[in-house]
């Protein structure tokens, strides 16, 4: 019997060669001449665009002239994307609680343009930036002996669609 066993497994063995050698396994073949070279790679990584206004210097005056008063404000953005930079007024209209003043504030071309209560006035724009100070000059109407108030002014940072 173990002469049989023998022959047996040898059998199973030579017949396992045959199988594979016709065409059980693709024969293996070498490449010669392949080297590698220096490749460029493009990484390009997309952030969500985002702006925000960090922080709100007080008013500063600046001027003062017969009936009016300039001040500045400096507003800190911080923001990945194109923008503009829109200053909103927030008095209420026909306020009985303080007489009403005009106050003007000057565009991002140029004039200075009166601000009223919800209205948006652009007063920066920009391609973007990382953390910038934008200054926004006002005007407003004032007594000569009038001190520094409280603009009744919002800022809103809009981001400008990128297609």
């Amino acid at each position: 019997m173990v002469v049989g066993s023998v022959i047996g497994r040898a059998g199973i063995a030579i017949i396992a060669v045959g199988v594979l050698a016709l065409g059980g396994v693709a024969p293996l073949q070498a490449q010669v001449g392949l080297t590698s070279g220096a490749a460029r790679i493009t990484l390009i990584a997309r952030v969500a665009p985002g702006a925000s206004v960090a922080a709100v210097t007080p008013a500063r005056e600046t001027a003062r002239r017969a009936g009016s008063i300039d001040q500045t404000v400096g507003v800190r953005l911080s923001i990945n994307t194109s923008y503009r930079l829109m200053v909103v007024g927030t008095a209420p209209a026909n306020s009985e609680a303080e007489p009403a003043r005009r106050l003007w504030v000057q565009a991002e071309n140029g004039p200075f343009v009166e601000v009223r209560s919800g209205a948006g006035i652009t007063v920066a724009r920009g391609p973007h930036a990382v953390a910038e100070e934008a200054k926004v000059v006002f005007r407003r109407e004032a007594e000569s002996t009038e001190a520094s108030r409280v603009l009744p002014v919002r800022y809103e940072v809009r981001i400008d669609p990128t297609i």
